[in-house]
């Protein structure tokens, strides 16, 4: 959350790298629609193509983000497994926020911080979110702490469970726990 505040406070470029299957285009437009609602423009939404680029966060798109100017990338639905090119953002000084629910392997990619429930290390109680509902909690966590100042009215992150809920039910998660009143509300959204 701090590393998004800055960059937003520095208005430098932010690139919001989803995936492009039923979870990360929904995870990649939720946070699309936040920082539209927050005013901020100095954005891109970027997802790979299938075919051509791959799953998850390559060094081609990483070189492409830097020649657009992106000081930060933030991957929804991608990345934990990503080691390489996230240390190859590094090197271009380009911080790397992954935002996951895949499986961690061994080494963690060098991000400047990871959100993915599965890891060892963590402690939250459901490790069984999809990708946007990673990526709502995020949102939700920088509106708790800013959304006053943007204007953002209290609860409007409801709007963005359409999103979540959908991603939920499409990306195949256990109905269970917070899946369950993800999707339960995400569809009446």
């Amino acid at each position: 959350v701090e590393r998004i505040l800055r960059t937003i406070d520095a208005k430098e470029r932010i690139a919001v790298f989803a995936d492009y299957d039923c979870d990360g285009i929904p995870g990649g437009t939720l946070f699309n629609d936040f920082l539209n609602k927050i005013g901020y423009e100095n954005f891109e939404v970027y997802i790979p193509h299938r075919n051509s680029e791959g799953y998850g966060l390559s060094e081609r798109a990483v070189d492409a983000l830097a020649t657009r100017g992106a000081k930060l990338i933030i991957t929804i639905d991608c990345g934990i497994t990503d080691v390489g090119p996230t240390a190859h953002a590094n090197e271009l000084g380009i911080d790397v926020i992954i935002t996951d629910h895949h499986l961690p392997q061994e080494v963690l990619p060098p991000a400047y911080a990871i959100l993915n429930s599965k890891q060892a290390a963590d402690t939250y109680h459901d490790n069984m979110l999809c990708g946007a509902a990673v990526a709502w909690k995020l949102v939700c966590a920088l509106l708790s702490r800013r959304g006053k100042a943007w204007g953002v009215p209290e609860g409007w992150e409801k709007w963005l469970l359409d999103m979540a809920g959908l991603s939920t039910v499409a990306d195949l998660a256990p109905l269970q726990k917070e899946n369950r009143a993800l999707a339960y509300y995400g569809l009446k959204v």
